[in-house]
């Protein structure tokens, strides 16, 4: 294996294509170098094979490609050169080792080099031995060298990712899916860590299903809308639910000789556990379980008869309110507004009056007691009723006529009516509060009002 060193011509001189640096980077000091002193050190080049038109031998550039770039810039029309005739194997080695012992190569280019090496037959020890590196060191870049291409391009910057992002990027070699979720992902160590715990998830439930089959442990599925929360099969008690292998109690679970007589049911890789409840309890359950439906019952009734009797009653108040706030006398007026603002601050039966605060329900309300507002419906300027124009008009109604704060804090009062006030005795309190100050106002309320004001709608155990 001959070799010399000759003046070549830059243009006879090729980058090599399988360079494990892809880009040259700035040569501007470099350039300047060699305008001032040469080219110290030759390039090292083999020979293509090949001849240009008249017949001059070309050259692949095995290290120098930077000098190459400079010279190129600095006009010089030949570079000193070693000439070394070499195979494919032998150029990549070389190439490699030099490449490894520069800084700024970065670590995807390392791991492509050394695939390139193996793709030529070259063993992960030879590499270690020639590139001075550990087997683990590079096995390590190979597993980085697997990721796809595919997955590469999905990456807005992958050139750039660091060694630690390439590896987690390389565990997900088995799971191409989430491997090129993470590669185009905007937020890498967030995305990486949800993926981590789904594939931890996925890997546990195969484990238990397994484990759990091969013990002849049927695993259910809940009724549609229910959950270990809401669900209790007949004969049965919740336990506990079991999310990890790791679980004390799932290690008890699968070491037991003869397994329990569990009820297990799946929800989303969680696994509810049910023991069987003792013949001695299982009359008292049952009564305590029909007894909880029954409540459950009693309430969602409840809650439907709130519902719409509130809606009723708003209605009704609405309407009131709409046609007499603005006919009341001085006394009336002056008098509403102080009992609301009484319970604006500190409320009645030693309690504050629980405020939402909510100024989109407040001019809501004020809009259907008649009030002439410009703003009346959202649109795409307007997200909220509670705008500029809507306030401005308010406050100019109250710099002319400041009585008619009793229309705000009525408006208020009804932002802050809802028909949960009525199913509890908390929330009659307050509502006690602000029909009170309607009575006082002239309001009648119905029956079925006066009804609710003394709890009808609140669950007796809640009375206790």
């Amino acid at each position: 294996m001959g070799i010399t060193i000759e003046d070549l011509p830059v243009e006879d001189l090729h980058p090599n294509p399988n360079n494990p640096r892809r880009q040259v980077g700035d040569v501007a000091d470099l350039e300047a170098s060699i305008r001032s002193q040469g080219i110290k050190q030759p390039l090292l080049v083999t020979p293509t094979g090949e001849t240009d038109i008249d017949g001059h031998a070309q050259y692949r550039v095995v290290i120098g490609h930077r000098r190459l770039a400079a010279a190129k810039q600095a006009g010089l029309e030949s570079v000193p050169a070693i000439i070394e005739r070499m195979d494919a194997r032998r150029e990549r080695e070389v190439m490699l080792v030099e490449n490894s012992q520069r800084s700024d190569l970065t670590p995807i280019e390392e791991a492509d080099g050394y695939q390139g090496l193996l793709d030529l037959g070259v063993g992960v020890k030879e590499m270690a031995e020639k590139t001075g590196r550990s087997d683990r060191f590079v096995r390590r870049r190979l597993r980085i060298a697997r990721i796809p291409q595919e997955t590469r391009d999905m990456s807005a910057d992958f050139s750039q990712l660091s060694l630690d992002q390439l590896d987690k990027l390389a565990e997900f070699e088995s799971d191409p899916d989430m491997q090129r979720e993470l590669a185009r992902s905007t937020d890498f160590e967030w995305t990486y860590r949800r993926l981590v715990s789904e594939r931890d998830k996925t890997k546990w439930c195969g484990e238990a299903d397994k484990a759990l089959a091969k013990a002849g442990v049927r695993v259910e599925s809940f009724p549609d809308g229910k959950n270990y929360w809401t669900f209790e099969p007949r004969g049965y008690r919740r336990r506990t639910v079991i999310s990890s292998t790791r679980d004390p109690f799932w290690k008890q679970f699968t070491g037991e000789d003869g397994w329990p007589e569990f009820c297990v049911f799946k929800n989303h890789g969680d696994y509810c556990l049910y023991e069987p409840i003792p013949l001695d309890q299982l009359e008292w359950a049952e009564s305590a379980k029909a007894e909880r439906q029954a409540i459950m019952a009693r309430g969602k009734e409840l809650d439907r008869k709130a519902r719409d009797f509130e809606a009723i009653a708003r209605d009704t108040r609405f309407a009131w309110l709409k046609t007499n706030l603005h006919t009341l006398a001085r006394e009336q007026t002056v008098a509403g507004i102080c009992e609301l603002a009484l319970a604006e601050t500190v409320g009645w039966h030693s309690m504050f009056v629980g405020q939402r605060l909510h100024g989109e329900g407040v001019v809501e309300a004020l809009i259907g007691f008649g009030w002439n507002l410009p703003i009346t419906e959202h649109d795409g300027d307007h997200w909220s009723l509670e705008c500029k124009e809507n306030l401005d008009q308010i406050r100019m109604v109250l710099r002319d006529r400041p009585l008619r704060i009793l229309d705000v804090l009525a408006a208020r009062q009804e932002d802050n009516a809802d028909w949960r006030a009525w199913r509890t005795m908390r929330g009659v309190d307050e509502m006690c509060v602000w029909y009170g100050a309607l009575e006082h106002l002239g309001y009648q309320p119905s029956a079925e009002e006066r009804e609710a004001l003394k709890g009808a709608m609140v669950e007796k155990e809640q009375e206790s």
